[in-house]
């Protein structure tokens, strides 16, 4: 009997037989998804070739090459390659180097501290962009910068020395900003080295130098050629550095131009010219996705893990490993203890001062007082509370919904519905805020108020991070084999239950690391919440931080206690969530 009777409860309840046959679940994602990802970039295509002076006003009257012609003929779009070149491909080089070395010291390496490095080096991410950039500015602003100060006061030097309104300052900070993801990305490279290859090397007397060219570097090269594409898109597509150190200098890269374009206090905006500047900027990225996607699809015949056992060989540091160690800690001083003291240390000031004992005695909570009494910070606060909040949350419902049909079912559109949902992974954040504009801007002219508030920048972020989202749920999801839910219906659990005791805790740890990394993103990003926020009542704290940062005077010690609390805030959240993450993981594990 019970043998007769397990085949029709495998086909009666399976959770994921029955989605396979609710075809209709299917067809709602793959519309909704599509709609949501191709409808911007279909605006974003017609406002290109559109002359009229709003969005609203697009008609086949009005179409025209006319924008394309001004963008191309205008010599300071070439200054934009040459900028945005220099500037990517620097950040990129100094941020990879930098990576590398870190990776190298803690997976090959008898350097001490390591676990102390393994969770310091990633922790750099929770300090946002914009306060990274503003930090520097006050460290390093040829006008109030406390190293310039301090340099000229103490070695009596006419001009300042360095001057981080330029291209290497662009550069040097940017670079620090990728070198958490870079070592990320790294570290398993190196750690799944199998070291009898250099062995055998440097038996056949290759000297270092030739093993590392001829053996390492050419092992590694299919991921450093990921990481390094990786990076480049990174760097490519940032706005908040180029914003905060170019823009002032008059030095624009793609980011920076279609946002002045968009948010010109001077003229009048040129939507159309900065949409056909934004193709450009789109196609650039989709060829360096596209190239990312053909190195990792090519990895396998680099493969150098086998079935023989094998021990990562450590390299002896001897009289090196305590400077090796300095350098690391110098890493981390550098990207994240002196930004949290300059903001520190300004957000207890009543006016901006060079370090001193008079700066110190004159050091007040004035602005802190001011900041937790002030009804716009308040609202700011509150809606990115709940933008961060529904932004996650969305991500990990939408993507886990994506994964499980992609993965489990056999909907013929599945592979369509996985490229809609990856998609946006190629498309840069301001291009992606651009083409939301058009969408809401529209829908707001149709009687759907949805411009300018925190809604849609919520909208925007939610299909802008399920790439990232729907490629971790995939992969969470291949682990868990069908035989477990079976399991559990033959003994007559419903499909709710089975989710909830089998899918809910085996998916908890992704579920986590998803939201986690998009709370992070969703409060670090500028550039969407700029283009889409309408109003003091609609901003979020990157739009508040922003213009409080124009002001200047007072509107910098409030972006200091801002900047305090964003990062401890920020790092609270992400230690206590992994916590909870890898908590849960041991206790599956146990079970």
């Amino acid at each position: 009997m019970a043998v007769e009777t397990y085949p029709l409860v495998r086909r009666r309840f399976s959770f994921i037989r029955a989605l396979g046959r609710v075809n209709y679940w299917h067809w709602t994602l793959l519309i909704v998804v599509s709609t949501l990802v191709v409808t911007p970039l279909a605006l974003l295509t017609l406002g290109s070739f559109s002359t009229s002076a709003l969005p609203t006003d697009i008609s086949i009257s009005n179409l025209s090459f006319e924008n394309y012609i001004d963008v191309w003929t205008d010599p300071a779009t070439y200054a934009l390659f040459y900028n945005t070149g220099v500037y990517v491909t620097g950040a990129t080089a100094f941020g990879i180097t930098m990576a590398a070395v870190l990776a190298w010291l803690v997976e090959r390496t008898n350097i001490p501290g390591k676990i102390w490095i393994y969770a310091g080096v990633p922790l750099t991410l929770v300090l946002p962009g914009l306060l990274q950039a503003m930090a520097w500015v006050l460290l390093l602003s040829p006008r109030i910068g406390f190293i310039n100060t301090f340099l000229i006061d103490t070695l009596g030097l006419g001009i300042e020395p360095i001057n981080i309104y330029s291209l290497g300052g662009m550069i040097f900070v940017e670079g620090f900003r990728l070198v958490p993801t870079a070592f990320l990305m790294m570290v398993p490279l190196l750690r799944s080295m199998d070291p009898s290859l250099e062995e055998a090397a440097a038996m056949s007397g290759a000297s270092p130098g030739t093993t590392l060219r001829k053996i390492t570097l050419q092992l590694m090269l299919p991921g450093l050629l990921a990481v390094l594409i990786y990076q480049f898109i990174t760097a490519f597509e940032v706005f908040e550095v180029p914003g905060i150190l170019g823009m002032p200098a008059d030095i624009f890269v793609f980011s920076t131009k279609i946002y002045a374009l968009h948010r010109s206090v001077t003229v009048e905006p040129s939507y159309g010219e900065a949409n056909a500047l934004s193709m450009i900027y789109l196609l650039v990225a989709v060829v360096a996705t596209y190239l990312y996607s053909r190195v990792i699809a090519k990895s396998e015949k680099f493969t150098i893990i086998t079935g023989k056992g094998y021990r990562p060989r450590l390299m002896e540091l001897g009289r090196w490993k305590w400077p090796a160690f300095s350098l690391v800690v110098l890493f981390l001083v550098v990207t994240i203890f002196l930004p949290f003291l300059v903001f520190l240390y300004v957000s207890f000031l009543p006016y901006l001062m060079t370090p001193s004992l008079e700066a110190f005695q004159a050091m007040t909570f004035e602005f802190y007082i001011e900041v937790f009494n002030d009804e716009l910070i308040g609202i700011s606060l509150w809606n990115t509370f709940v933008m961060t909040v529904v932004t996650s949350t969305a991500v990990v419902v939408v993507s886990f919904l994506i994964s499980l049909v992609v993965v489990r079912s056999k909907f013929w559109g599945r592979r369509m519905l996985d490229q809609m949902a990856f998609m946006p992974h190629a498309i840069p954040g301001i291009v992606m805020g651009v083409a939301f504009l058009w969408v809401f801007i529209n829908m707001d002219n149709m009687g759907i108020p949805i411009y300018g508030g925190i809604w849609s920048i919520t909208i925007a972020f939610t299909v802008g991070y399920i790439a990232y989202g729907t490629r971790a749920m995939n992969a969470a999801i291949l682990q868990i084999h069908k035989d477990l839910e079976e399991a559990a219906y033959v003994s007559g659990a419903v499909q709710w239950r089975t989710m909830w005791r089998i899918f809910y805790p085996l998916m908890i740890p992704t579920f986590v690391g998803v939201w986690i990394w998009v709370m992070l993103h969703a409060v670090r990003a500028a550039s969407m919440p700029l283009i889409l926020s309408e109003g003091p009542e609609n901003q979020v704290l990157a739009v508040l931080v922003w213009n409080m940062w124009d002001e200047g005077a007072g509107g910098i010690q409030m972006v200091g206690v801002i900047g305090v609390i964003m990062i401890v805030l920020l790092m609270g959240v992400t230690v206590c969530f992994r916590a909870f993450s890898f908590g849960s993981s041991r206790h599956i594990q146990k079970a």
